[in-house]
C-alpha cells in the first residue's frame, strides 16, 4: 500500500532559532538533524498530540525517520509527519519500522541537496501484512532495538550471556575421560 492510502501526509512550519529563544519551553520541536532525535529545540506550544512517524525531508538526513508516541510536539519545515488514517490496518510502530528500511531509497539528491518531498513519501509502498504478524514483527524489532541501543542493560546482558556459554563449551570440550 502507498503512504498516500494509509496515512495522513503534513508538513512542519518555519520554527527559527530566535522562534525557539523567544518561546523558550517544554515541547521538542524536530527538524532535520539526527542528533538527540531530531530534537531542533524546545518551545512552549506544541502542534501535534499523536501517535505518529516523522521523516527529514531536506539536507544530509534527508530520509531519517523517527516514531512519538504519548508526547506533545511540533516539527519544522523541513520534517513531516505520518499519521496512520485506520489503526485498525497499520500499527504505527509497524509502520516505522518499514520506513526505516525504505525512505532513503527515495531520497533525491538531483540538486546537490538531498529531498524526501511529501510527494515523493505519498508514493512509496510498504507491505501490509494482517494486524497480528505486525504485531509480531514489532515485538521482535523491539527486542533487537532495546539490545541494540540500550547499552547499560542489553550489551552486559549479552556479554554475560556470551561469557556463560563460553564457560559451557570450554568446559565440555576440555573434560576427558579418564582412561581405564
Amino acid at each position: 500500500m502507498a503512504m498516500s492510502e494509509i496515512c495522513q501526509i503534513n508538513r512542519g512550519r518555519v520554527i527559527s532559532k530566535d522562534y525557539l529563544r523567544a518561546n523558550n519551553g517544554e515541547y521538542p520541536v524536530y527538524s532535520s538533524q539526527t542528533e538527540n532525535n531530531g530534537v531542533f529545540g524546545f518551545i512552549d506550544s506544541y502542534d501535534y498530540d499523536c501517535e505518529s512517524v516523522t521523516w527529514t525531508t531536506d539536507g544530509a538526513n534527508a530520509g531519517s525517520v523517527f516514531y512519538h508516541r504519548n508526547e506533545k510536539f511540533s516539527i519544522t519545515n523541513v520534517c513531516g509527519l505520518l499519521q496512520v488514517i485506520n489503526p485498525d490496518e497499520v500499527i504505527t510502530k509497524y509502520l516505522f519500522y518499514s520506513l526505516g528500511q525504505e525512505t532513503k531509497k527515495h531520497v533525491s539528491s538531483g540538486m546537490g541537496n538531498p529531498k524526501l518531498m511529501s510527494n515523493a513519501i505519498s508514493r512509496i509502498k510498504i507491505l501490509v501484512p494482517p494486524l497480528d504478524e505486525q504485531e509480531r514483527i514489532v515485538s521482535i524489532l523491539d527486542k533487537f532495538d532495546a539490545l541494540v541501543n540500550d547499552l547499560s542493560t542489553g550489551l552486559p546482558a549479552e556479554l554475560k550471556a556470551r561469557r556463560q556459554q563460553y564457560e559451557h563449551y570450554r568446559d565440555r570440550l576440555l573434560t576427558f575421560k579418564e582412561a581405564a
